[in-house]
């Protein structure tokens, strides 16, 4: 049977992941992302080959959400832009009825609109990973490298690419009244309290929330 974009793995329901929602969380390849955020965890504890929900499972775990009261499904990743059926995964979602909020970390904000022009989304979960400046110092560059790529072996423009892209996606989402839409922010020990300023002054029109950070388990490496 045909596959569906989505991993069949445990689907956390719970009032966390959207606060004051009732969610279930659907996720696309944990390894399917341009970024190599610094300790991922969905990187590092999911090393297997993924195992995809055929639709016919999907349609039976739909169901169980509705049978259980969820009242929003949250798609997550990896990177759910870059997912090739994330169009038709959505679709199917929405004919079940439900909101979506999809969570990116914001590098394509051309598919992202496509999927809000669309109606196949009803809110965005952005990452903003650093703070989003016009010019970055040696030191700041060296650390959001870090922060991104978990390496500072790459030319700075990968730091200005990511900024530029992301502040289109904000752009995009100040033009559409999404209703199940927040920022975040991971509080990487590598920031310093002006980054952390900066960030939340960037972002003070947003919901916007710092997550606080948890290393990777050293057995999960």
């Amino acid at each position: 049977m045909e596959l569906s974009p989505f991993l069949s793995v445990d689907t956390p329901i719970t009032f966390r992941d959207h606060p004051g929602v009732m969610s279930a969380v659907l996720y696309t390849n944990f390894h399917l992302c341009n970024l190599n955020c610094y300790q991922c965890h969905n990187r590092h504890h999911f090393k297997e080959k993924p195992k995809y929900l055929n639709w016919r499972e999907l349609s039976e775990k739909l169901s169980m959400f509705k049978a259980l009261g969820v009242e929003l499904v949250i798609v997550s990743g990896g990177e759910p832009t870059l997912e090739e059926k994330i169009e038709e995964g959505l679709k199917f979602i929405k004919e079940y009825g439900f909101p979506v909020r999809l969570d990116s970390n914001g590098t394509d904000p051309e598919r992202l609109e496509k999927l809000i022009e669309n109606r196949l989304i009803d809110g965005v979960a952005l990452d903003v990973k650093i703070p989003l400046l016009n010019e970055y110092t040696p030191y700041q560059l060296k650390r959001f490298k870090r922060v991104l790529f978990s390496s500072e072996d790459l030319d700075d423009s990968a730091v200005y690419n990511y900024s530029k892209k992301v502040k289109l996606t904000i752009e995009l989402i100040k033009r559409y009244s999404l209703p199940y839409t927040i920022f975040r922010t991971v509080e990487y020990p590598l920031f310093s309290e002006d980054d952390k300023r900066a960030i939340k002054e960037g972002l003070k029109s947003f919901p916007h929330q710092f997550n606080p950070f948890y290393p990777v388990e050293e057995n999960s490496v």
